[in-house]
């Protein structure tokens, strides 16, 4: 954790990294997140407004990634001996779900090298056994389902992207703002209330998120 923390560190001066449990019912999952009460470490407006310019997803479990591992948990058999792709993974936290929802294979993917960095940490606290990639190039033939918590902005956008996309046969997405992709179509099967963590003053506090299912 120490590397994780020395960058941290170097976005925002005094922060730190600890373990923290995120309860799903009967199940429970570690993360290393950002510790907001850590005693050097003083939250002005000046240090936020520089924070969230070089945001580090993979310090927070974010609400909509959270309602996608709840769902996951809650119904093991949709990723069960499955081979899923967790794009755009940060903490790590949707493909853990899914590792110990039982899928045959977690590939984590995101282009942030910090992120997949976290995702192998908190996957070794939580043991269960996930792959890492940076720039995933779509080997559709080596998956089964693609698990995407807030990314179908962007997807809407990429076009490359969207055509590999949406040849994966199964989709479990969570989104906080849904926009529907023009190339695919999602069924809505659940809504959770849920607050980003750590949880700074109000922001993404009691969140809408949306889970879909590709139809």
């Amino acid at each position: 954790m120490k590397s994780l923390a020395e960058s941290l560190t170097s976005v925002l001066p005094g922060a730190e990294l600890n373990w923290q449990a995120l309860d799903f019912d009967q199940q429970t999952i570690e993360l290393a997140l950002l510790a907001i009460d850590s005693e050097r470490l003083v939250l002005d407006a000046q240090q936020v407004g520089q924070f969230w310019q070089q945001l580090p997803y993979w310090a927070f479990a974010w609400a909509a990634g959270q309602g996608l591992a709840r769902y996951i948990l809650a119904n093991p058999e949709l990723v069960k001996g499955k081979r899923v792709l967790d794009f755009g993974c940060g903490s790590g936290l949707v493909g853990i779900a899914a590792a110990k929802a039982g899928a045959q294979s977690v590939l984590c993917c995101d282009t942030d090298p910090l992120a997949l960095q976290a995702s192998q940490l908190n996957a070794k606290r939580n043991n269960v056994n996930i792959n890492v990639t940076q720039e995933w190039r779509g080997g559709i033939d080596d998956l089964d389902c693609l698990l995407a918590a807030d990314i179908l902005y962007d997807l809407t956008s990429a076009g490359d992207l969207a055509k590999q996309c949406a040849q994966i046969p199964n989709w479990l997405v969570a989104e906080t703002q849904y926009q529907l992709p023009p190339w695919s179509s999602l069924v809505a099967v659940k809504q959770y209330s849920v607050s980003t963590l750590p949880m700074l003053d109000d922001f993404d506090h009691d969140l809408d998120v949306s889970i879909y299912i590709h139809k």
